[in-house]
């Protein structure tokens, strides 16, 4: 492994994180799904990018101090385009 590669995150959390990403910035993922907004292959991609993220500390601390559904997306997330897209 070089060093610019990181181990990928266990894949259960990362899932996780990448859902209580987009309640708190309000994206219903569910909804994306049901309009064709976001399909399966779209959302493992997501959840494999969050996987190989090295700002997980931050995120969890982020989204602890958040209200679902109100927030920004962060700049430092990697799926910050795709919620951004997702927003309503």
């Amino acid at each position: 492994m070089s060093k610019m590669e990181r181990p990928l995150g266990p894949e259960k959390k990362h899932y996780w994180l990448a859902s209580s990403m987009a309640k708190a910035t309000g994206v219903d993922l569910v909804a994306a799904a049901d309009q064709g907004q976001l399909s399966q292959s779209e959302w493992a991609d997501a959840v494999q990018r969050c996987r190989g993220c090295g700002w997980v500390g931050g995120c969890q601390a982020w989204m602890g101090a958040q209200v679902e559904g109100g927030a920004e997306v962060p700049a430092a997330c990697v799926n910050s385009d795709l919620f951004q897209s997702l927003k309503p």
